[in-house]
């Protein structure tokens, strides 16, 4: 696949959206080349915009982990899937809807913050993203409340998180199991779906024909870019890439993001060296 993508020509590139994990980090450790190529970026005046599945960080922890990393970007720059989560309920429901929440803490703030009554009694949404405290009764919970008529939100469809050891189960193991139970196609917000693709590129005011998604993974990030109507760049520093015939493949794969050449107005060369 590598040899095929990198045949094509790159287009001129005057925008970036990119994925986190998996491409800026693994869990706590940095990947050093991608803070170099995104400083890089920022010398050049090239606006980019993080689109993250990961509904356990919050707009303002994303802006420190990457100040702390070398990094200086302002919440603008992060598009979250709580927070789009959060936007997509005030859409779906009025203020004072009980909807039963499971996942981090920053979930459940941007959940109450969008005006919603989290509870667990007659909720008429449940909203599921990444728990790491995950257990049986959060889950019979959201399955008897789903056989009761509530609508399923996932913030993704993650099944595998980069980490510094490896891997670990994402929220869309825990996703998968309660929509199986319950014998319901949830409503996913994340990547693939493009809500937070939009969301970048109105903050970024690039065109999409000038613009790249950056990501890891083929079955979420990329797919969402492919449908937003974006040039797809797989790095090869996340998650193992899985062949699979029904999903678009990513018009280019890279094995650092200093690979990629990106212009700006003033510069019209490769910001690589």
């Amino acid at each position: 696949m590598d040899k095929q993508m990198q045949m094509r020509a790159w287009p001129r590139i005057r925008g970036v959206v990119s994925d986190l994990d998996g491409v800026v980090y693994r869990g706590k450790q940095v990947i050093e080349e991608s803070i170099e190529a995104f400083q890089e970026w920022r010398r050049l005046g090239v606006p980019f915009c993080f689109v993250t599945n990961n509904s356990t960080h919050t707009e303002a922890d994303v802006v420190k982990k990457l100040a702390d990393m070398g990094l200086p970007i302002e919440p603008q720059e992060v598009v979250t899937s709580a927070g789009e989560t959060a936007r997509l309920l005030r859409t779906m429901w009025p203020e004072g809807t009980p909807v039963y929440v499971i996942g981090a803490e920053s979930l459940t703030d941007a959940v109450a913050g969008a005006g919603m009554n989290i509870t667990d009694r007659s909720p008429a949404a449940v909203v599921m993203g990444l728990d790491r405290a995950i257990s049986h009764e959060k889950m019979r919970v959201a399955v008897q409340a789903i056989l009761d008529g509530a609508t399923l939100i996932g913030t993704n469809p993650d099944l595998l998180l980069p980490t510094a050891q490896g891997f670990e189960p994402g929220a869309g193991a825990q996703l998968t199991a309660v929509a199986v139970a319950a014998r319901v196609k949830p409503i996913i917000v994340g990547k693939p779906e493009t809500h937070m693709i939009e969301a970048a590129l109105a903050r970024l005011g690039t065109a999409r024909e000038e613009t790249i998604m950056v990501g890891d993974q083929i079955p979420t990030d990329i797919q969402a870019g492919k449908r937003a109507g974006l040039h797809s760049v797989l790095i090869t520093t996340g998650v193992p890439a899985v062949e699979d015939p029904a999903l678009l493949p990513p018009d280019f794969v890279v094995q650092s993001l200093r690979d990629i050449p990106v212009f700006n107005e003033n510069a019209l060369g490769a910001s690589h060296g």
